[in-house]
């Protein structure tokens, strides 16, 4: 199977992170290619970024998604930015923030998400409440740092997340633990050991979930919410954008 991971932001440190996280967990015979917005922010954690980072994903993905089976995309604080994406990719479309809450779930009764600050939080907030979480999610947790010190001080960052997993577990009851930002991914098997609860790595959940849809031999919805639309006039975007909206 062949698996589009669609970076919603401009960074590509931050792609190359998750990336070679999505290719780890992949089974044998996946193949997972890479793309990233071509304009927005490097990091993503206000609503203003999200707006623009929407766009700039779908342009991606007009661009890129063809004779794929599945796209991920790499976005914790959905459905900021991927509720478009997933209505117009023809494919099924799973993000790391939902792929990530889903397998935890699974885990745990009490789950506990690490984040990286205020605008991020209301934001992750949006995303509990649209997996209908609510009632499980024991604590949403700042860690602190932001995405660049995350991803150039490993030992800082580790032990940060080392300190809030061991607070979670400890005052809030949580059972597991969820990394709330695509700037923490490898993280998780790092601090497993250090934890007595599991640590799930939404990249990794939301590529094996990606497989498991396909072996299912699940299919895009083709009706409902998630169905995606035709005919719709655009003027003014690229032209791989137009044709997605079902432009000439």
């Amino acid at each position: 199977m062949r698996l589009l991971f669609a970076n919603p932001n401009t960074s590509e440190a931050m792609a190359g992170i998750m990336a070679a996280e999505a290719r780890r967990v992949a089974a044998p015979g996946t193949t997972i290619d890479v793309c990233s917005a071509a304009f927005g922010s490097a990091y993503i954690s206000t609503r203003g970024e999200a707006a623009v980072a929407g766009h700039a994903l779908l342009s991606a993905l007009a661009q890129a998604y063809d004779r794929h089976d599945a796209v991920i995309v790499g976005a914790f604080i959905v459905p900021a930015v991927t509720a478009a994406a997933k209505e117009m990719m023809p494919v099924p479309l799973i993000a790391t923030g939902e792929a990530g809450l889903a397998a935890a779930s699974v885990l745990g009764q009490g789950i506990s998400i690490l984040s990286i600050g205020a605008p991020a939080r209301r934001m992750t907030d949006e995303l509990v409440a649209a997996t209908g979480l609510g009632g499980r999610v024991v604590s949403i947790r700042d860690i602190g740092l932001t995405g660049t010190e995350l991803t150039e001080d490993q030992p800082r960052a580790d032990a940060a997340a080392i300190g809030l997993g061991l607070r979670a577990v400890e005052e809030d009851r949580a059972d597991v633990i969820v990394l709330g930002a695509g700037s923490m991914e490898g993280m998780a098997r790092r601090i497993q050991p250090a934890l007595p609860v599991p640590v799930v790595s939404p990249v990794g959940a939301a590529v094996c979930m990606a497989e498991m849809i396909l072996r299912l031999g699940l299919p895009k919805p083709r009706a409902g919410n998630c169905a995606q639309p035709s005919g719709i006039a655009m003027t003014g975007l690229d032209p791989a954008l137009t044709r997605l909206f079902g432009g000439a």
